[in-house]
């Protein structure tokens, strides 16, 4: 059964192939378009039964396969882990580092204490105006144009040291 079936489609496929046509024209930048759609101004080619084409590897022309996603590494420099600061104005310095350097569309975040610093930028230097005396908890992100995160880094903790009020 399973022949007959398979005789009977290599029949039809090659009956198929005989009665199909190709067309061919030029695209607006001069390059051969082949169709088996017809449209204005279209050659029809004539193919010969016995024309055979040799196989290609394909594979090469697929670019976004063989590309290996980019591993990122995001790490917060300044302060140190644990550091005690002693600012009485509240201004904190916050340097991060991105590997391997992030490239166009990519944007860094910082957050203080889980909340953002500011709007996403490309600068891994963070400026932090009146922070309150404590401790505090600081997190680098970056992300892509999507704004998915590509990579975070560990939490550092510092202590802010603050002249009192009273």
């Amino acid at each position: 059964m399973r022949l007959l079936f398979l005789g009977c489609f290599v029949l039809f496929s090659s009956s198929v192939l005989a009665d199909s046509k190709v067309y061919r024209w030029k695209d607006e930048q001069g390059n051969w378009v082949f169709s088996d759609v017809p449209r204005q101004g279209a050659q029809e080619i004539q193919l010969n039964k016995s024309m055979t084409m040799p196989a290609v590897d394909t594979s090469i022309l697929n670019t976004q396969a063989s590309q290996k996603a980019i591993e990122y590494t995001a790490s917060i420099t300044s302060p140190n882990h644990e550091q005690t600061l002693r600012e009485n104005t509240g201004t904190i310095y916050v340097t991060g580092q991105i590997q391997p350097s992030f490239s166009n569309g990519l944007k860094v975040q910082l957050t203080l204490d889980g909340k953002a610093t500011g709007p996403m930028q490309t600068s891994t230097t963070f400026v932090l105006h009146n922070v309150p005396r404590g401790e505090h908890s600081l997190l680098l992100r970056l992300y892509n144009e999507q704004g998915k995160v590509l990579a975070q880094s560990d939490p550092t903790t510092f202590y802010l040291h603050r002249k009192s009020i009273k």
